[in-house]
């Protein structure tokens, strides 16, 4: 499918809160404040049909040469294996413009093996904790106390020694 994905814009507020509902069936309603302060705090990129209708959605931020994959919803789910993979994609660009060393994706440990094949096919996994450097492992447990756990994506050969 031919998607147009961009960075979001403040115009984009409305059309966020109805694909989060639409997506949700109703069980996320944001406000258009909470939708604003979210594009605000992150980095946003969203996906559009060929009809210009939004059906995608990402966020990350980066922080110690790591990117995390905070928001990602793509509506209807059967888009998310071509949609999906491109606005995944479109972070990794934005990460390694940024000479991040890895991307992380927080997801949680009862999610479906359809959405699990979709990561690894992306190239996601976990790793041995004592594998991954001071950054990552700190990266990696953000989000432990939500309940959440790290699939983890090197996208940069050489890791940084030295600050940059």
């Amino acid at each position: 499918m031919k998607v147009t994905i961009r960075r979001a814009r403040p115009a984009d507020v409305d059309a966020i809160r109805d694909l989060v509902r639409r997506a949700t069936r109703g069980r996320l309603d944001p406000s258009a404040d909470e939708v604003f302060d979210r594009m605000a705090e992150r980095g946003m990129l969203l996906a559009f049909n060929p009809e210009r209708e939004l059906i995608g959605l990402v966020s990350w931020r980066v922080e110690n040469l790591v990117a995390r994959v905070l928001d990602f919803l793509v509506h209807p789910l059967d888009l998310r294996p071509a949609v999906g993979r491109q606005l995944i994609e479109a972070v990794e660009e934005e990460a390694r413009r940024l000479e991040c060393e890895a991307c992380l994706i927080y997801v949680s440990p009862e999610m479906s093996s359809e959405a699990l094949a979709f990561y690894i096919g992306l190239g996601y996994t976990r790793w041995p904790e004592e594998s991954l450097s001071g950054p990552w492992r700190e990266a990696a447990h953000e989000f432990d106390a939500l309940g959440r756990v790290a699939l983890i994506k090197q996208i940069r050969a050489e890791r940084v020694t030295q600050p940059i």
